[in-house]
């Protein structure tokens, strides 16, 4: 074991080459990397004294805070487990994240007490809460009369995050990323992505998940600025950015659409621009319309909780030659397309897209069966989605492997549908889903977001997919909605999505 080996050394490493470097905006608040490395320090000498230590879990509920990264920091530092929470589930979900992680104490901001709150009053009244700021702030006098403490060796496998999965389809999972995973990772988007000590980033979207991983941590490793916004909206982030002078940019589609067509966009200078970036779900045509239009380096690409957020990566100048592919491995990560039993296929042919390489997380914790049914025994992580690859390594997404709708006994992608259906003017949002059928069993349904002032007629948009689309794939029937459910990654919620159709009638329903 050594302390190199510990995720959080580097960013001792950083403040002694570079004390005096701006490393974290948050507001008007301008944290050096010699701040940042001192808070984490104490933050673990003040876990240490309350009994903390190797392997313990560390709960955090909060927003995008420099508290945040100050005890992601500390609890990788002592050898201890890093849980955060996603506030914006339901009670019972935040619930069951804390007593299955078996999280030893509780980090609270005023802003996530709602969830978290009403969670806690159903558990052990005895399990520390700290608060970080409103009624009862303690967290700073808690960390600042601590002694500092260094990184402690660890394992390079030894358990450093869980995060858990939204859990749409049931319990969340806990996805176990450990202290090489993280490295990894860092290294993968240093690499591919060309991450430069003088780059300057903003996040915008909730860091409790694996966002975390993609620009915010890898930049902090390479010695960047990380600018927090804590409540997104797109004229603050816009503003933001222009103020900070930022270069690349991490966000999801939903959030670039926001922002891309936000009133505001004027006011950012996008000529120091070097890319931005996205993922978390697929780009519609309009938003990758509109990225070219505005001249922007684009690099989308693909990951999941599983793979601490590195999978597959697309370059700018690789987008116009592969249409919507999701790009090819990054270079720590091996791809193949494999069959049920685990056998690789032929290029072209779809399969489930398996993935693996140090990057991949440990398994789910306390869920050997799920561990055991995702991780095989070769080594190679099942996604779950459906691709192919071509011959240079390029992967497109075909669908996830539960959303596969069969009509008559064909298959149909989601994903194909949702494409068209979005191209459609009046149609700001699509989620597409199966729903049953006397003769066919199931036919596609379009679940819809109108664009502002814009209606959405039902047998218009069937038409229209019928002038794009095989006829057995085209929508039999249309929901309209204000909004889409997603999870707090930006992805929509299918499962939900599903619910949401079994109670309201469709619009219109058309022969299949």
């Amino acid at each position: 074991m050594f302390e190199s080996d510990n995720a959080a050394h580097w960013l001792w490493v950083r403040a002694r080459r570079d004390p005096d470097r701006i490393a974290v905006v948050a507001g008007e608040d301008r944290i050096t990397y010699r701040t940042l490395n001192d808070h984490a320090a104490r933050a673990a000498g003040a876990l240490t004294s309350m009994g903390v230590g190797r392997g313990d879990r560390v709960a955090v509920a909060m927003k995008n805070r420099p508290e945040f990264l100050e005890l992601l920091f500390a609890t990788h530092g002592i050898g201890a487990i890093f849980v955060p929470l996603n506030f914006r589930l339901a009670a019972e979900q935040v619930r069951y994240a804390l007593e299955d992680s078996g999280a030893r104490l509780v980090f609270v901001q005023e802003a996530t007490d709602g969830a978290v709150g009403e969670a806690l009053a159903g558990m052990d009244p005895s399990l520390p809460v700290i608060r970080v700021d409103g009624p009862g702030a303690d967290y700073q006098r808690w960390r600042d009369s601590a002694k500092p403490l260094g990184t402690v060796p660890v394992e390079p496998r030894a358990p450093a995050s869980i995060i858990y999965t939204s859990g749409t389809t049931g319990p969340p999972k806990g996805a176990v990323l450990t202290h090489d995973g993280i490295l990894t990772n860092i290294h993968s988007y240093v690499f591919d992505w060309d991450l430069r000590r003088d780059d300057v980033t903003i996040v915008v979207n909730p860091i409790f998940h694996v966002v975390l991983y993609i620009l915010c941590v890898p930049l902090l490793y390479k010695g960047g600025r990380v600018v927090l916004l804590e409540d997104f909206d797109a004229e603050t982030a816009l503003r933001l950015a222009e103020r900070e002078k930022v270069t690349v940019w991490f966000s999801i589609p939903t959030t670039w659409q926001m922002i891309l067509t936000s009133p505001a966009l004027g006011v950012w200078d996008r000529s120091r621009i070097r890319f931005i970036g996205s993922g978390g779900a697929a780009s519609p045509t309009a938003l990758m319309d509109r990225i070219a239009e505005l001249g922007l380096p684009y690099r989308q690409g693909y990951g999941l909780s599983e793979t601490t957020s590195s999978a597959t990566t697309m370059a700018p100048e690789d987008q116009a030659a592969r249409p919507g592919s999701i790009g090819r491995p990054f270079v720590f990560t091996q791809a193949r397309i494999a069959d049920d039993d685990g056998r690789e296929l032929p290029t072209g042919t779809t399969g489930e897209i398996q993935l693996r390489g140090r990057n991949i997380c440990a398994g789910y914790w306390n869920k050997p069966e799920e561990t055991a049914e995702s991780f095989g025994a070769d080594g190679w992580f099942r996604t779950g989605d459906l691709g192919r690859m071509d011959d240079e390594g390029f992967v497109w997404i075909v669908d996830r492997k539960k959303d596969i709708i069969i009509s008559g006994g064909e298959n149909i992608a989601s994903i194909e549908v949702e494409q068209v259906v979005i191209d459609h003017p009046a149609v700001a949002e699509a989620a597409v889903v199966g729903v049953p059928h006397p003769h066919w069993g199931e036919t596609p349904c379009a679940v819809v977001v109108p664009e502002p002032g814009f209606t959405v007629e039902a047998e218009a948009l069937i038409a229209f997919c019928r002038e794009r689309l095989a006829h057995y794939k085209c929508p039999t029937s249309v929901v309209v909605v204000e909004e889409l459910p997603k999870t707090a990654s930006g992805k929509i919620a299918k499962a939900t999505v599903r619910d949401l159709v079994e109670r309201k009638a469709p619009t219109t329903k058309g022969a299949a």
